[in-house]
């Protein structure tokens, strides 16, 4: 009789380290939605002083604006990705139990590794690229950096995901 009370008490203060811990992850999640709209807000401030300054007349110019757009929005999909991961962890955890959801927590972490993974190293891309063409205004040491830790990231995702399993 003693146990049975002991195992429920366990129990009890597991269900309310869960609950607590997937409450916790909802202030972030609302700290991600206000970074989108203030990213939103210079998405389109950028947009605005273009066409104010005619900048887009200048195709350079505008071939840097439009990898900066890009580069924003591959850096509001990864926030999108990593708010989706969360919430769908928090639903994840309050639907499944045990070795179910231990199974699909792996499965889900390693399709989120991969696709934020591939998304750095697109932004990384993006920058290096947008450096190039704006060779006037970085030194040929910073190039070279930019492009070494671009080829690092490279070469960390083609290492770890090597041995990753078809999921």
């Amino acid at each position: 009789m003693n146990d049975t009370k002991s195992e429920e008490a366990k129990s009890h203060e597991r269900d309310l380290a869960n609950t607590l811990t997937r409450m916790a992850q909802v202030p972030m999640l609302i700290g991600l939605s206000i970074g989108m709209v203030l990213f939103l807000i210079t998405f389109f401030v950028d947009i605005y002083d273009a066409i104010q300054t005619y900048e887009f007349l200048d195709r350079k110019k505008t071939i840097l604006l439009i990898l900066n757009m890009l580069d924003m929005v591959f850096i509001a999909n990864l926030v999108v990705m990593v708010a989706n991961n969360t919430y769908n962890t928090y639903k994840l955890k309050s639907s499944t139990q045990g070795e179910d959801y231990i199974q699909e927590s792996e499965r889900a972490y390693r399709r989120m590794k991969h696709r934020i993974v591939s998304t750095i190293i697109i932004i990384s891309s993006i920058h290096v690229l947008s450096e190039l063409l704006e060779f006037s205004q970085i030194s040929a040491l910073q190039i070279a950096a930019l492009f070494g830790f671009h080829l690092i990231l490279l070469a960390t995702y083609v290492v770890t995901n090597a041995f990753r399993s078809s999921d």
